[in-house]
């Protein structure tokens, strides 16, 4: 066996247990996802069918909501519980952030397909694209060398829930806004939340590129 193969095996099991898979932690990071194609579906079903079968423009709006309300209730649920009953896992590890992750991607992705006529809307998901692509390279990188970023850092904390501030608001807010403020408090709305997304996006990745780059150092010291 060659020992690129071997070391991929190796930091296979070390991550993937058997015994770990059904952690209700775990558990709960597959049902966010599934909460999460169903946000998807339930916003991108057009208009007029809800209208038709519901009589209410809305109900798309307040179905993808609720799943997104109860993917993120999942999140909060499954560290609760991991930490309470000592149900943390290497998967777990891994499984949480992807989960997370695919959530915000799939509300973007969403949120462009609605609001396809703002560039600023595509600059916004393509920034995400490339922070989560740039971290999970520096991840998988660090897992090859049993290394990892233990915890979550203040900037991370402070990027992820103000992301979700500006999902949610667009996702939520905006037909109300523009019903009852004008098409150009609308346009304004939208751009200056996006733009704010943008920076903050920038900034937790360049600070975790810094962090990892930190962590290998470390790392080169310990073993000299």
């Amino acid at each position: 066996m060659s020992s690129k193969k071997e070391n991929f095996l190796k930091t296979f099991h070390y991550y993937f247990r058997k015994e770990e898979a059904l952690y209700i932690p775990n558990v709960l990071c597959y049902l966010r996802i599934i909460f999460t194609f169903l946000f998807l579906a339930f916003y991108l079903i057009p208009e007029g069918i809800y209208i038709e079968y519901t009589n209410n423009p809305f109900t798309g709006i307040y179905l993808s909501c609720a799943m997104m309300v109860l993917a993120s209730y999942t999140d909060f649920l499954d560290g609760f519980i991991a930490r309470k009953y000592k149900q943390s896992s290497h998967l777990g590890r891994i499984l949480d952030p992807i989960a997370d992750k695919l959530l915000q991607f799939i509300v973007a992705i969403g949120l462009c397909v609605k609001f396809y006529m703002y560039p600023v809307v595509f600059i916004m998901l393509a920034i995400f694209v490339l922070k989560e692509a740039l971290q999970a390279v520096e991840l998988i990188y660090l897992a090859t060398k049993k290394r990892s970023l233990d915890h979550a850092e203040w900037y991370g904390k402070l990027t992820s829930f103000v992301f979700y501030l500006i999902l949610g608001t667009l996702l939520v807010g905006s037909p109300f806004i523009f019903e009852y403020c004008g098409e150009a408090i609308y346009n304004i709305v939208i751009n200056v939340l996006c733009s704010i997304a943008i920076a903050l996006l920038f900034f937790a990745l360049v600070m975790y590129l810094i962090d990892g780059y930190k962590i290998l150092k470390k790392k080169e010291v310990k073993d000299d």
